[in-house]
This record gives structure tokens, sequence and C-alpha cells, in this order.
């Protein structure tokens, strides 16, 4: 079975043979090979002998791809290109994977900021990140740094390590700083700040601190979007957008040097998560339809309700014993006139939810939306890695994507409260037909492969069947995406009409045989027909 083309499709085309191809699509599964346009898009997928036999008719060059594996190129759901770049090229790493003890972390910080290059890349602020530091308070940083502001990014992203300077910089009371809903304020027994803040209490620090020149962050997602291909991405889903990410992505575009299709989540609220004050943030919304371009799609919000699972914050708003929602730990209170008003214009939301009671809120809010506008846009619960036996029915029924991730998480071993408190329920989602796709939230220079981190999922995806386990999470990483993302009919599948995207690994990931996904390979990415990444 072969797809039509038209003979100017096949201008200056190339044809690929001889490989095990993962199309995605339900109509074909399989093929041997398939013709690529000029213009990068697949125009003819079928068998090697239909294809050669065209590309011999029409004097086309022939690609042997020796029996290789071939599948859609890879969608990942939930990502943070800037931070990933700006860690690379800005901070001093602390340790990403582990706890640090702060005497360590301090002589670690002091080495490599002494005469490095990237230690002060903009303002005069010093920058690094960590996972956590043991016992951490801002007197060891302050003996080293008594006048220079350091922040030190620690949490996955939700919490900040400062010092005296930077506190006082960025106009916190360290002596008496007040307490706010859905934050974590570190205190010594006096009431005085640590310097350790967390969610809506880093907020301060987060807009003060000084912002990169635009040719930093050029430079900054350039490598951002390089390391995904090596990962085999060609599609991603930008999950924090702002004015100065978004202007640059454009330009990039623009000027014909961006090899992504991104989907950008401009932040809605809080403030933190963008380092963006809401009155920027919301005129850069109303005016989103305007500053789509070819690759970047900006037709996507971002709202984060609660925080995160993680010792020692537990800021993800749970249930109480009650059943009632955590309200405390919650960081906006309109969510559903926000979630309504973009619903109307047609916009997507991404509502990031760790805890039972903020899925439910988020789910609620989409509900509400539904009923005033049947038919609008799918919206995305991110992480869904706590959510309620009652909710897993509402996904489908709401037509709302369960992104689950980080994907790195998935099969990490936690402490017992923290494993506790993460739970992503693939097997669940899907007896109940929810629509799944799968991201990295990839925001570190450590490596955004999606591949290692569903190596525990096959079987239990497959119910027991590893090769159907595999082939639905091979989908979630390709065609389901480009669903979630409303793109569908444009790329997420080998099909004739669709965009080029592709990538050869190094074994056949369809059989789910033990151990493949966790050593996979991706040996080559192909962007629209062009070849991005080749680990030759």
């Amino acid at each position: 079975m072969a797809s039509r083309q038209s003979v100017a499709e096949l201008q200056d085309a190339t044809a690929y043979i001889n490989g095990r191809v993962f199309t995605a699509d339900e109509k074909q599964p399989w093929a041997e090979a398939f013709i690529v346009s000029a213009s990068g898009l697949f125009t003819l997928v079928g068998s090697s002998e239909t294809v050669l036999a065209t590309a011999r008719e029409r004097h086309i060059v022939v690609h042997d791809l020796r029996s290789q594996f071939i599948m859609p190129g890879i969608h990942d759901a939930h990502v943070h290109l800037l931070m990933a770049g700006l860690s690379r090229f800005s901070n001093v790493h602390l340790g990403l994977d582990e706890v640090v003890p702060m005497a360590q972390a301090t002589a670690k910080l002091q080495s490599a900021s002494c005469g490095c290059e990237y230690a002060h890349a903009f303002g005069r602020w010093l920058s690094a990140d960590v996972f956590r530091i043991e016992g951490f308070d801002r007197s060891a940083l302050d003996e080293a740094y008594p006048d220079t502001p350091v922040m030190i990014r620690a949490g996955a992203g939700h919490s900040l390590l400062l010092n005296t300077a930077a506190l006082r910089e960025s106009g916190y009371d360290v002596s008496n700083e007040s307490d706010m809903k859905g934050a974590y304020i570190g205190r010594r027994p006096d009431g005085s700040l640590t310097g350790e803040l967390a969610e809506l209490a880093t907020t301060k620090a987060l807009l003060s601190c000084p912002k990169p020149p635009l040719v930093h962050v050029r430079r900054a997602l350039k490598y951002a979007v390089q390391r995904l291909h090596r990962a085999g991405v060609t599609s991603c889903q930008e999950a924090a957008t702002n004015t100065l990410m978004l202007n640059t992505l454009r330009q990039m575009d623009h000027d014909g040097h961006l090899q992504m299709d991104l989907y950008t989540h401009i932040v809605y609220a809080p403030e933190f998560i963008a380092e963006e004050s809401q009155g920027e943030l919301t005129q850069l919304l109303d005016r989103a339809d305007t500053l789509k371009t070819r690759h970047v799609d900006t037709r996507f919000v971002k709202i984060i309700l609660d925080g995160v699972p993680l010792n020692p914050y537990y800021t993800q708003a749970g249930l109480d014993k009650d059943g009632k929602v955590e309200e405390h730990k919650l960081f906006l209170q309109d969510l559903e006139e926000a979630i309504i008003r973009y619903d109307q214009r047609g916009m997507t939301c991404k509502i990031h939810c760790t805890g039972e009671g903020a899925t439910r809120l988020a789910l609620d809010a989409i509900e509400a939306a539904r009923s005033r506008n049947p038919n609008g846009p799918r919206h995305e619960i991110a992480h869904c890695s706590g959510v309620n036996s009652a909710e897993y029915p509402r996904f489908r029924a709401l037509n709302t994507t369960a992104e689950m991730s980080p994907a790195v998480f998935f099969c990490q071993s936690f402490s017992a409260q923290e494993g506790a408190l993460m739970d992503w329920n693939f097997p669940m989602m899907l007896s109940h037909g929810a629509h799944v796709s799968i991201g990295s939230d990839w925001g570190v220079p450590e490596s955004p492969d999606l591949l290692p981190g569903l190596e525990g999922l096959v079987a239990g995806v497959g119910s027991g069947d590893r090769g159907k386990g595999a082939k639905l999470l091979l989908r979630m990483l390709t065609l389901a995406g480009a669903e979630a993302v409303g793109r569908d009919k444009e790329t997420g599948s080998i099909e004739a009409g669709k965009r080029a995207n592709f990538i050869e690994v190094d074994r056949d990931l369809s059989a789910g045989e033990q151990g493949a996904f966790r050593d996979a390979q991706v040996r080559r990415t192909w962007f629209e027909g062009e070849i991005v990444f080749s680990a030759a």
C-alpha cells in the first residue's frame, strides 16, 4: 500500500528505502520507505519497491536506511528552553541530582565562580543551581559574597537560596518578611530569613534579578534547540514563555534559524515562573495571535495552580481529611475566570497541578468553560502526579490532555512521603480513555532525553503485553503530542502531506524488549527533511 504524490512534489525530492518505519499512522502503521519533497514534506509512504520504482522514474536521489528503525520526531510536551539554556551558559552547577552539604556547596561556588566566564554572564548577580543544599543559611554565602547578590535556583526550579545582598536588593524584609499563601519562607529561630524561599515567595527576587541581553538569550535558545535535536525532539511545548523569549524566538524564525516546531505557553500567572510582571504578561497574551510565525505557535496559556510535592516544601495543593481542597497552597483565586476567558479566545490552557486538590479545581474550571463553549479547544493538566480516583473519567469527558511529566521521575526512587505523592498512573488514565502526552520538564543542562524514563512503564501501559505498551508509548511521544496542540493534520506521524520530521534510533523500540527504551540512542534527527543532528 502506498500514498499518492504529484509530479511537482517529486522535483528535487529524496527517497528513503529499506527502513523499518513505525509511522504512528493507524491506517498504515508500518512502511519500508518514503519520499521527502524539497519543501520538507512526506509525499509518498509505502514499500521500498514502490518508492524505488518512483525514484528511478523521476531520477530522485535515493538514501538507503539499511534496515534501521525510523519513527516520527518526538514531541516533548513540557520543556523550559530558556531556563535550560541559561543554566548551561550562565550558572555555576552545584549538583542537580543530589542533596549537597552547605560547606561543599559554598566551596564549589567559590571555586567555580573565580575567573569563570559565565559566572557573571549578565548583570552583577552571581547565579547558580542545585537540587537542594542541606542546612542552608545565607550566612555561609555572606562571608564569601558580602556585597554581590547570589541567587541559587533549587527545588526543581520552585525555590531560591539567596544571600543577604540578594534579599535586600530584591526588597525583602530580612528581619520580618510577612508570610503569604502559596509560599514557603525559611526562617531562623528568631523569625529572620534564612534566605531559602519557595513558590510565590520567590517573586520579588525573580522580578528583580538582571535580565540577559538578547544576544545571550538567542545563544541559550539555540543551544536548547540543538540539545533537543540530540534527544530526537522535533516539536515541543515551551511551558513558561515570556516577552523576552517570544521576541527572540520570532526573530530566530524570521532569520531561518529555528528548526523546531514550538508551541509557546505564555504565562498568565504567577509572575515568578515568567520572571515578568503581571501587567506585561497580560499584554503579551492579549496580542498573542499577532506574534505567530511559521514555527512558533502562540495559541497557548500557562497557569501554575500549586507547587511541588518535594521535601521540605510540600507545596502541592492536596485534599484534607474531609476531602476539601487545601486552598492555602493555591497560587491564584481566579482560575475559572481565566480558563473561560482564554477558552473563548480559542487558546489552550496548560494548568500545572501536582496535588489532588489542584487537579480537581483545574478540571472544575475546564468544565465551567466547556459548559459555556462546548466546542472550545482541548486544554491540559500538566504533571498529573496527584489525581484522585474520582477524577480520572473527567479527562476524557472534558476533552482534556493528561500531560505526564517530568519523565525522568517516572521510575525514580523518592522518600516514602514524596513517593506517596508522586503517582503517574498511566494504566488508570488509559483505562478511562484519557488523551495522554509526555514531557521531560527539562530546564537544566542535564539530558532532556525522554526515552530512558519510560522503560519501567512498558509492561504496565500494555497490561502485561510489552509490545502493545511500547507502541502506545511511541504514539504518546509523537501523534498524541501533535493532537494535544491541534496540529495532527500537519505533523506527528509519517504520512503523505505531513512535515518530514523523523528520527533514526539504534534499536526497534516497538517490540518493547527489556531495556530497549532505557538504552536506546538517537542516531539522526531530521526536521522538515533536513538533518539537524547526526551522532556520527
